[in-house]
């Protein structure tokens, strides 16, 4: 049973394990995960997180608790922060997928894909849309109580 590669955060560079369990945890991992509103997979995944220790940036934004936080993937929290210190005062920031890119660290590949997820969190929205050589213009919603 391998990976299902068509699937939107399929990465070949992470590694999958399996958690052996008893029926009766499994049901109990299963209802934590109903709890959480999140699969039993992304509850054992931040259980491991926790233990080994939180990773932060050097400006200390944890782009791992702010996509839990938000149910977005950790690459679109990446992108969220970019764009957050990228942002004027309102909020506003103005560029194309490939600039995002480049300000994220993040290969532009898939972007639009991760703006789609902030989209979807109430994260971000779009004041103009980006167009075939025309750069978008995008409003970070809520900014200010947003903490790194």
């Amino acid at each position: 049973m391998g990976d299902d590669l068509s699937k939107p955060d399929f990465d070949a560079r992470f590694y999958r394990f399996s958690v052996r369990c008893d029926r009766e945890f499994n049901q109990q991992l299963e209802k934590a995960a109903r709890r959480a509103r999140v699969s039993v997979t992304t509850l054992v995944q931040r259980h491991f997180e926790t233990i080994l220790g939180v990773q932060v940036d050097d400006a200390g934004f944890d782009a791992d608790a702010f996509a839990r936080q938000h149910a977005v993937t950790s690459t679109a929290a990446r992108l969220f922060n970019a764009l957050r210190l990228r942002a004027d005062a309102d909020g506003t920031v103005t560029g194309s997928v490939e600039d995002f890119a480049a300000l994220s660290g993040l290969p532009g590949g898939r972007l639009s894909y991760h703006f789609q997820l902030l989209f979807k969190a109430d994260l971000v929205d779009t004041v103009v849309a980006s167009r075939a050589g025309r750069k978008g213009t995008y409003r970070i919603l809520n900014h200010e109580r947003i903490t790194p």
